[in-house]
């Protein structure tokens, strides 16, 4: 089965992200994702993007998409939206098919 991911872009705006991190490693474990790749300074090169440039890894694209819809992630969503701007989030199954 092909591994599923989350790329999220984002422009952190107040210090108080830092709680919305904090939150976020345990849970992201409990539901069997892992931060694969970060950058506090990543280079949106085409498009809009933010400087925090992030890579989750789940074992499966549904698990991703349950991960993102989960009651427990909208509401520590919360922390992320209070706290950045121009936030992208895009899922990803894991294979390649070309």
């Amino acid at each position: 089965m092909a591994k599923g991911f989350w790329l999220v872009t984002t422009t952190i705006t107040n210090p108080a992200f830092a709680e919305y991190v904090k939150a976020f490693q345990p849970w992201v474990e409990s539901v069997g994702g892992s931060v694969f790749a970060k950058d506090m300074d990543g280079q949106t090169v085409e498009g809009k993007g933010g400087k925090l440039s992030v890579i989750i890894e789940f074992p499966s694209k549904q698990i991703a998409i349950d991960a993102y819809e989960s009651p427990e992630y909208q509401e520590l969503s919360k922390l992320r939206w209070a706290n950045s701007t121009d936030t992208n989030i895009t899922i990803m199954d894991g294979e390649v098919t070309h």
